[in-house]
């Protein structure tokens, strides 16, 4: 008894998508920018396997891993819910911390660790603010600034050039006002106010 394929196109999509389980979206900078790509991925083809830890994840998985952290932290905060975001933020922050880098650290995996470095030890420098936890406050906010004045001291070369070019091109679309003024005063302010 052998199989034909059907001659109605239809039918023929329906049966192609049967034999699809997941569309799995990619992104990364590795792919000609942060461009993303679709995979169809057949049913036989998925095998479930455990999360990496964080210790087993390469520099740009475990940026990613504090960007996805940072994301949930800032819906909670949204919420007031001060302590979950602050445990959020500071699993983004512990995530990256020790980022060895190597040959396959791109300047784009850096520029984004540094992006995610200083915003997220910021934003729990505030939700400690929040809970009046001074002490954690201030060393949140004085790491963000040894994170900015290291980028100071080597403006315009590689990563700073990508946290401040546009978007378009495949940077982070920030300027040096948000980089060296609003990030810095947000961390002089959280220092000032647990003094």
């Amino acid at each position: 008894s052998d199989e034909t394929a059907p001659d109605d196109p239809a039918e023929q999509h329906s049966q192609v998508r049967q034999l699809f389980k997941y569309e799995v979206e990619l992104n990364s900078w590795r792919l000609a920018g942060r461009s993303k790509v679709k995979c169809y991925l057949y049913k036989q083809a998925i095998q479930v396997v455990r999360k990496k830890m964080i210790s087993e994840m390469s520099a740009q998985e475990r940026v990613e891993f504090s960007q996805r952290q940072k994301a949930s932290a800032v819906k909670v905060f949204k919420e007031k819910q001060y302590q979950q975001a602050l445990n959020l933020y500071a699993g983004a922050v512990d995530a990256v911390r020790y980022v060895q880098h190597d040959a396959s650290s791109s300047n784009e995996t850096r520029a984004d660790l540094v992006e995610v470095m200083v915003t997220c030890s910021n934003n729990a420098a505030t939700c400690c603010a929040q809970l009046k936890r001074w002490p954690e406050a201030i060393k949140y906010a004085q790491n963000a600034l040894v994170l900015l004045d290291a980028l100071n001291g080597k403006k315009g070369m590689n990563i700073h050039t990508i946290l401040t070019s546009d978007t378009k091109a495949g940077g982070c679309g920030l300027c040096d006002a948000k980089l060296f003024g609003e990030w810095r005063v947000k961390s002089y302010i959280l220092i000032a106010r647990g003094q």
